[in-house]
């Protein structure tokens, strides 16, 4: 039986495990396993919601167990380390397993660009747990300033979801080193999302980096010091670490350089997918760190591992953006085919998104749900159909 190691089980991960048991049969062929500290698998996507008590926990963590159960093994472990030459894996409890093919698939982590203070005095937001703790300081916040260090769409949801929900004497200032929010989205979603914010009073400062980062203020870049009780993290992510024997290339923001096969150079059996893959994009730059280019990139290394098995050539991932949107509390702001969509209707695009993710793991990448990640036309036809159906369904039963 081959064995196929998966390690981390955010969006990439979850999903290619997923996608690898599409064939029925792969159940008597393959041992599929999935390593992580975690036992959960959390829509980090919404975490800004729990932070604004908009959501609970519960709504966005889905148990590992209850979207698997038998298909595959999970091993909740901190894997800190791979050995290609070995074909092992080795974890923080001392214990090693072999693969035949491995998937690194361990996300990110914070990048503080060497800033001084940034890591000890401001609050982490990357997890389901930070956003738990983020709440509770915010609800004990009075009279004061919340500072977001990074104008990414962390940050901007982050900020939309607590102003909406958080009392009227509390300001926030989202600070983004770059010369405008929301880099290398599209202008036109960039000034629309620009015009909320503003509506909601948040203060944008952009063109002026964060120089230092003190227990209860910000340095920037022009010598403005802002004074304030909160200092969020959300300037930037670099790859998780984990110790790789022997060594490969990487970014210098410490992702794994894949080729359009998603494989790691030298190697035909291992793979990275995700934050922590640095993807080749046709135009020259490497793939974004989002969940919609890591579910897709983990469908066509899914794909390609099972044509591998059955002695077939392997496909190329071609990755084309599907739209965007961005949660801004209890609501979203968004756009697809060049269109801005806002209220209800980009609400149920959203919620039909999240839904159809769920329906497609469950589902094992079959079924009507898994042609929303491909790209053929036909494809995209059923899909756009099946939202359509499903969005009237839920609009005539609330009636």
């Amino acid at each position: 039986m081959r064995k196929i190691c998966i390690l981390g089980s955010g969006y990439a991960g979850i999903f290619c495990a997923a996608n690898l048991l599409a064939d029925y049969d792969n159940k008597r062929k393959y041992e599929i396993s999935i390593f992580d500290q975690n036992s959960s698998h959390q829509l980090l996507q919404q975490i800004q919601l729990v932070c604004a008590n908009i959501k609970k926990p519960n709504d966005i963590s889905f148990s590992i167990y209850d979207l698997m159960k038998d298909d595959i093994k999970f091993y909740k472990e901190l894997v800190i380390g791979v050995n290609f030459d070995k074909q092992n894996i080795f974890t923080a409890n001392n214990k090693e397993y072999d693969f035949d093919y491995v998937i690194i698939a361990l996300g990110s982590s914070n990048a503080f660009f060497g800033i001084k203070g940034a890591k000890e005095y401001s609050q982490s937001f990357r997890s389901l747990d930070d956003a738990i703790k983020l709440q509770k300081k915010i609800q004990k916040i009075k009279d004061s300033n919340i500072v977001i260090c990074g104008g990414g769409a962390t940050g901007i949801s982050l900020a939309g979801a607590i102003s909406e929900t958080s009392k009227e004497n509390i300001n926030i200032t989202i600070i983004e080193a770059q010369s405008d929010i929301l880099p290398g989205w599209n202008p036109k979603l960039v000034k629309t999302i620009k015009k909320f914010l503003i509506n909601h009073k948040i203060n944008l400062i952009t063109n002026n980096p964060i120089i230092e980062v003190y227990p209860s203020s910000v340095l920037l870049g022009d010598g403005t010091i802002i004074e304030n009780s909160l200092s969020i993290w959300t300037a930037g992510v670099k790859g998780s670490d984990v110790q790789i024997i022997p060594s490969i290339k990487k970014t210098r923001s410490n992702r794994i350089i894949v080729n359009k096969l998603s494989q790691i150079e030298g190697y035909n059996n291992a793979f990275a997918a995700g934050d922590i893959s640095a993807f080749p994009l046709d135009n020259g730059q490497i793939s974004p760190q989002l969940a919609q280019f890591a579910v897709r990139q983990a469908i066509n290394i899914a794909k390609n591992i099972l044509r591998k098995e059955k002695g077939e050539k392997m496909v190329e991932f071609y990755y084309e953006q599907q739209g965007s949107i961005l949660s801004l509390g209890n609501r979203c702001i968004g756009m697809i085919n060049g269109i801005i969509i806002s209220g209800s209707l980009c609400q149920y695009v959203e919620d039909f998104l999240i839904d159809n993710y769920i329906k497609t793991i469950k589902n094992r990448g079959r079924g009507i749900s898994s042609l929303a990640y491909e790209q053929d036309k036909f494809s995209q036809i059923s899909s756009s159909l099946n939202f359509m159906i499903t969005t009237a369904a839920k609009i005539l039963s609330s009636n």
